[in-house]
């Protein structure tokens, strides 16, 4: 097992953990209250509370990445480009959420930039393939 391999397992199943973490706090808890953050900082966003937001990041960032991390141990076909299309839904994610809320934590970067590790990890792999 190479390096790119063992960071991309690591770094993909802690993301899918905060991200289904994460989403679920704000599903049961769409005050925000249990990942304390306040409604308040969803002003001017289409949402009144972080129920949606929540199932969004459950599905599409925590879910994701779990099925991606299950192709990485499993080495299934493919699991470059899943890998790389988790990613950019992370990095889509982060980027929505500064847009429409603004910068506000410094995890919204950190995971910015744990988007872009995992695509250039996934190219990696891609490259170690052929």
């Amino acid at each position: 097992m190479n390096w790119t391999r063992i960071s991309s397992i690591i770094i993909v199943g802690f993301t899918a953990i905060g991200a289904i973490y994460g989403g679920l706090s704000m599903v049961f808890t769409p005050s925000g209250s249990l990942l304390s953050l306040s409604t308040g900082l969803l002003d001017g966003s289409p949402f009144v509370d972080y129920l949606i937001p929540g199932i969004f990041l459950f599905v599409f960032v925590g879910l994701f990445h779990l099925a991606t991390l299950v192709y990485l141990l499993k080495k299934l076909p493919r699991t470059k480009e899943v890998m790389f299309a988790a990613a950019a839904v992370l990095g889509v994610w982060m980027v929505v959420q500064l847009l429409i809320i603004g910068y506000v934590f410094i995890l919204q970067i950190i995971f910015l930039v744990v988007a872009v590790f995992e695509m250039f990890l996934a190219l990696q792999l891609k490259k170690q393939q052929q």
